[in-house]
């Protein structure tokens, strides 16, 4: 096992436990502490619930897992949680702003909304990504394509993948992990700033052994044709 390997391994089991805590164990404690629960709630908890699960799913499972055989399964479950996603975002800001009161605690109303306005933002560049890589994907297997344009395709392709990795490793533990940080930054009084830094430094760490991924395998694929050529 690479160290690089090791690396996503860690922050993604990190970032999973964050997410399962705070779905699973601090949200249902904070709402059973509640009166009344608004109706809007509900589709509110089963968008936001469904999109961070499926990150923690997806960017364990990616379409290459056992063989490809994940794809679909990786592919299917991803559309489904980014439509709920936005359901999720559209419903939680209209709780925040329209429906309670956001003058009780301005920290969590603004930093609640700055994750979901990261998190429409990560979806949308991240599937924008993937529909761009799938179509040059299909200008290759197709041959439309002069010979001389094959590489700059490749790289193309290749740069388009990484910024759907970069979106929704982003997704995961940046934007769907705000709430959580918020109220860890609330009920341990560590200063929400240092929660970003760290959440950052597990962006960093969860994508980057991804992105060294597709470099490596599009360099050996490379340097196989060069081989095969050369014999």
């Amino acid at each position: 096992m690479t160290n690089t390997s090791i690396s996503f391994i860690i922050t993604w089991v990190i970032s999973t436990t964050l997410c399962i805590w705070f779905l699973f164990r601090h949200a249902p404690t904070h709402l059973s502490q509640k009166e009344t629960i608004h109706p809007l709630v509900y589709p509110h908890l089963i968008g936001a619930y469904s999109i961070y699960l499926v990150c923690a799913h997806n960017t364990l499972l990616t379409p290459s897992t056992f063989k490809g055989t994940a794809r679909l399964f990786h592919i299917w479950i991803g559309r489904i949680g980014l439509l709920l996603g936005v359901m999720g975002f559209i419903t939680g800001a209209i709780l925040v702003w329209f429906i309670y009161d956001y003058t009780e605690n301005w920290g969590f109303s603004i930093g609640i909304t700055v994750g979901g306005i990261q998190q429409m933002i990560a979806q949308y560049k991240g599937y924008k990504a993937i529909r761009s890589f799938k179509n040059i994907k299909l200008q290759i297997t197709s041959g439309e394509y002069k010979s001389e344009e094959l590489k700059v395709l490749q790289d193309e392709q290749d740069k388009n993948l990484s910024l759907h990795i970069e979106n929704m490793v982003a997704l995961f533990v940046m934007a769907c992990g705000i709430p959580a940080f918020i109220r860890i930054s609330e009920a341990y009084e560590i200063n929400i700033l240092i929660l970003i830094g760290i959440a950052n430094v597990l962006n960093v760490l969860m994508a980057k052994p991804l992105l060294n991924g597709i470099k490596t395998r599009r360099l050996t694929e490379r340097n196989a044709k060069k081989g095969d050529k050369q014999n």
